[in-house]
């Protein structure tokens, strides 16, 4: 093998490796972002069932309330 085909392979090694680890990087942060959206999905749902919650209290107290003043109204 003669030193430039040498020196081609040589960078194109060096090439290669650049490009391996720009691809990790973004696999890296792709599943970081990945990540990211599950904890965002979590807190979403989280939040739905809090919310769910207070519906279903406030639901409660307004049919006591009705039913209440239904009392009155019929004295």
């Amino acid at each position: 093998m003669s030193e430039s085909a040498f020196n081609r392979t040589e960078a194109a090694i060096d090439r290669l490796g650049t490009a391996i680890d720009r691809l990790e990087s973004a696999a890296a942060r792709v599943g970081a972002g990945d990540l990211l959206l599950a904890g965002e999905l979590r807190d979403a749902r989280d939040q739905q069932a809090a919310l769910a919650d207070t519906n279903r209290v406030v639901s409660a107290r307004l049919d006591q309330a009705i039913a209440r003043l239904r009392t009155l109204l019929e004295e």
